[in-house]
């Protein structure tokens, strides 16, 4: 964009336009930026003040990021700080005092009023920026005083709609299956693999102390193999080594 302007070759500005259309696909906000640009593009009016906007919006996504991160961290994360939405806004954000640089900071946003999907009736945003975005969804929380987890299996944030205890998200997998229906699953796996790395320790744990009772180890001699066997089973527990590598080990131990 800024050798189009620079310049006034079309070519440059051909290709920020299919670099922009490409990044729609992937979010929303880019649909919208690549509409306006295309729009300004058809009336002749690409000028240097939309070349210094997409010149400066790594650096603001960044920051947005960083700030939506610690909005979550401190107003809706129900683990780290609880249900009560408005009482943490209201701790975090002060009418008369100077803004947290670390946290979002809201602004007014293009929004009107109307019909939605299913008939209801709801605020309506028309964003210019991503930064629109975020501060619609950021308000929107805590007006309907929605808490957010993370996920116990891809780590993300997700609404707590409903069940209080719901530990995973409805994020689909590169798979297409749902983080819902795929990590009780796993974590049922996980946990029963684990059982058996413990039962084959203790088995070979009791088997070796009534050693020391029949004279045919040393107190000495077991807490060794004790040592040894815990750093083995926590290599086991960590899939390190096998289960049948683990069994292996203490048979010949």
């Amino acid at each position: 964009m800024a050798q189009f302007s620079s310049t006034g070759d079309a070519a440059y500005s051909d290709r920020m336009m299919q670099a922009l259309g490409e990044l729609g696909a992937r979010h929303i906000y880019f649909q919208l930026l690549y509409l306006r640009c295309f729009e300004r593009k058809a009336t002749g009016s690409l000028e240097p003040r939309m070349a210094e906007e997409l010149r400066l919006l790594p650096a603001q996504l960044t920051a947005y990021r960083k700030q939506a991160q610690t909005f979550l961290e401190r107003i809706l994360d129900i683990d780290q700080v609880g249900r009560e939405i408005r009482q943490n806004t209201k701790a975090a954000y002060f009418f008369d005092k100077p803004h947290d640089p670390d946290l979002f900071h809201f602004e007014p946003v293009p929004a009107s009023f109307g019909v939605i999907r299913n008939g209801e009736c709801g605020e309506i945003l028309y964003p210019n920026t991503i930064r629109d975005l975020i501060d619609f969804s950021l308000r929107e929380c805590v007006k309907r005083e929605s808490p957010v987890r993370r996920c116990r299996s891809c780590g993300r944030y997700f609404p707590i709609i409903g069940r209080v205890t719901a530990e995973y998200c409805s994020r689909p997998s590169p798979s297409g299956k749902l983080c819902r229906s795929t990590a009780p699953v796993r974590k049922w796996a996980e946990s029963r693999r684990s059982d058996q790395v413990f039962q084959e320790y203790r088995r070979e744990y009791k088997r070796r102390f009534s050693w020391i009772k029949a004279g045919k180890l040393t107190e000495e001699q077991f807490a060794a193999w004790h040592k040894a066997a815990k750093a083995r089973k926590k290599d086991c527990d960590q899939e390190v080594i096998s289960l049948d590598e683990f069994k292996e080990w203490l048979k010949d131990s």
